[in-house]
C-alpha cells in the first residue's frame, strides 16, 4: 500500500488544535513513541538566540533519540508556536510528523489514516492530501563526512600535541555549539565521554591569548563567524556572532577583554568557509554511522544571508505592519528577487525620532500600518535579527540648511506650535523650530496655528536648539 500524506493547516496559529490531531494520527497508526531526527535547538525559523520564550529541547534530545508520544507532541507544539527547537519525528512504522515553514503540518504513514482526517477536518483544519511532506528524509541534501572512529581520535591527539592544542567543536543538534579545548592527549577521554550520541565534530586551531589581533578581526568584519572565547577559570561559554561593536575600545563592559587565563578564536559560520583541520561525525555504539545530518538551507539561514548583505547606509523598501506606542514600527523588508518575501518579515525597525525632521503628534501621520516606505540602513544587528532604519536620513538635515542662510539678529516669520508654561515654540521652516521663553515673549497670549514675526537671538546646531525673541 502507497504511502498517506497529509497537510494539516489551521486557520490561524492554533497550536493546541494541530497537536489534538497530530495525536489523534498517531493513536490510529498505533504509536506511542517517536525517534527525533535532525534536531535543532534553535535555527530553523530563526537563527536569533534572543527570541523569547525559547523552550529547550527534552533531556537527551538529540539524532536518533526515542521519546514517548507526549514528549514528541510537546516538540510540535514549541515547533508550531516558533519557541526554539525543531526537528523530525518518525515511527518505526513509517509514521510522521513535520512542522513546514508557515504553522502547517505534515503527517503520514503506511496507512490512510481517514478516521483522523476527518476528526482534524472537524476541528477547524483544512486537510488535504499531498504527494510527500517538503521535509522527506529523501529529500535533504547532506553533508557524508566520516566516522569520528578511532582513527579519527587518534589524529586528533597528534594534532593536540604537535601544535600545543586544539579546539573540538560539536554540534550535537542544529543551531547550537559546545567547545573543548584540548591540550594534551590524555585529556581525550575525558572529553569523549561528554559528547551527545551523534554529534559532528570540527576540530579547529586553538584558541589564542593574543586578544588584540582577535579584536582587530572582529573590527575589520570580513565575514560571519563566531566569538568563541575561553574564560578565566578555563570555561567557554555561550558564543556570540562577532560584530564590529563588540570590538570597540571604551565599552562599559567590553565583550573582548584581556586577562589571566583569558584566550579567543573566531570560527567561520558560512559552510563554504568552513575548513576545519579534521572533522567527522559520532557513530552508534555499534561502530555505523546513522546520522544523516541535512545541510538544506533553512528559513534561518536565508534571513541571516538577507541579513548578512545589508550595511549601512543602504536604502531598503518595506512595508509597515506592527507599532510599539511611542517607540516605532516593524517593517517587513522587501528581501529582493527570487527570494521569499517572508524572509523579510518583521526584521526592520523604524523608531519615532528617525521617521521624520518634523514634528508630528501621531506615528499613523507618518508611518501607518500597511504603509509602504523607502528607508536608509544605520545598523544591522545580526544576533537580535533587526535592521534598524532611517526614514529622515534620506533627506537633507534642515538644520544645517537653516543654519548656513541664518544667523543671530535675523528677523523671521514662523507658526506658533506649542504652548508650555516656560515659553511658546515656533516653527520656522520644515523641520526646525525655535523656542520663545515666555520673557521674550512681549507679554502677548498666543495660540496655536498663530503667525508671528521673530527675532532669532542665539542657534545651538548640536543641541538644535534656537533662542527666540517674539516682536510685539
Amino acid at each position: 500500500m502507497a504511502p498517506s500524506v497529509y497537510r494539516l493547516t489551521p486557520a490561524a496559529a492554533e497550536a493546541g488544535t494541530c497537536v489534538a490531531a497530530a495525536r489523534r494520527f498517531a493513536l490510529e497508526a498505533g504509536v506511542d513513541r517517536l525517534t527525533i531526527d535532525n534536531p535543532m535547538e534553535q535555527g530553523f525559523f530563526s537563527f536569533s538566540d534572543r527570541q523569547a520564550p525559547t523552550v529547550p529541547g527534552p533531556p537527551g534530545y538529540h539524532d536518533g533519540a526515542h521519546v514517548p508520544l507526549d514528549t514528541g507532541l510537546a516538540l510540535l507544539r514549541a515547533m508550531l508556536l516558533r519557541e526554539g527547537p525543531w526537528c523530525r519525528l518518525h515511527a518505526e512504522d513509517g509514521f510522521f510528523l513535520h512542522v513546514g515553514e508557515r504553522h502547517d503540518v505534515y503527517v503520514g504513514g503506511a496507512r490512510p489514516y481517514e478516521g483522523a482526517a476527518a476528526h482534524a477536518r472537524r476541528s477547524g483544519l483544512t486537510v488535504e492530501a499531498v504527494d510527500r511532506s517538503p521535509l522527506d528524509p529523501a529529500l535533504d541534501d547532506t553533508d557524508l563526512q566520516p566516522p569520528a572512529d578511532a582513527a579519527f581520535w587518534t589524529e586528533v591527539a597528534r594534532l593536540a600535541a604537535r601544535r600545543g592544542g586544539v579546539l573540538i567543536e560539536e554540534r550535537y543538534v542544529g543551531g547550537a555549539h559546545r567547545w573543548h579545548r584540548l591540550t594534551a592527549a590524555d585529556g581525550i577521554t575525558l572529553v569523549r565521554s561528554r559528547l551527545t550520541p551523534r554529534a559532528r565534530l570540527a576540530v579547529w586551531p586553538d584558541l589564542t591569548d593574543d586578544i588584540e589581533a582577535v579584536r582587530a578581526a572582529v573590527l575589520r568584519s570580513e565575514r560571519l563567524e563566531l566569538l568563541v572565547q575561553q574564560e578565566a577559570d578555563g570555561s567557554i561559554p555561550h558564543t556570540r556572532i562577532a560584530e564590529p561593536w563588540m570590538a570597540h575600545a571604551g565599552l562599559a563592559y567590553p565583550m573582548i577583554r584581556p586577562g589571566r587565563g583569558r584566550r579567543a578564536g573566531l570560527i567561520p559560520l558560512a559552510p563554504a568557509e568552513r575548513r576545519p583541520l579534521l572533522a567527522g561525525v559520532l557513530p552508534d555504539a555499534d561502530g555505523v554511522v546513522r546520522a544523516r545530518w541535512r545541510t538544506n538551507r533553512t528559513p534561518a539561514d536565508e534571513r541571516r544571508t538577507l541579513l548578512g548583505s545589508l550595511r549601512s547606509g543602504d536604502v531598503v523598501t518595506g512595508t509597515v505592519t506592527t507599532g510599539l506606542d511611542d517607540v516605532g514600527v516593524h517593517v517587513d523588508l522587501d528581501p529582493g528577487p527570487d527570494v521569499d518575501h517572508e524572509r523579510g518579515r518583521g526584521l526592520g525597525f523604524l523608531r519615532v525620532p528617525e521617521m521624520s525632521w518634523e514634528y508630528f503628534d501621531d506615528v499613523a501621520e507618518v508611518a501607518p500600518i500597511g504603509r509602504r516606505i523607502r528607508a536608509e540602513v544605520l545598523h544591522v544587528d545580526l544576533e537580535r535579527e533587526r535592521v534598524s532604519l532611517s526614514l529622515k536620513a534620506l533627506h537633507p538635515d534642515p538644520w544645517r540648511s537653516f543654519a548656513v542662510t541664518h544667523r543671530a539678529g535675523d528677523t523671521l516669520s514662523g507658526t506658533v506650535t506649542k504652548l508650555v508654561p516656560f515659553g511658546v515654540f515656533v516653527r520656522l521652516a520644515p523641520g526646525v523650530e525655535g523656542m520663545a521663553h515666555r520673557t521674550e515673549a512681549s507679554g502677548r497670549t498666543f495660540e496655536t496655528g498663530d503667525g508671528v514675526r521673530a527675532s532669532l537671538l542665539d542657534m545651538d546646531l548640536e543641541r538644535r536648539r534656537i533662542s527666540l525673541s517674539l516682536d510685539a
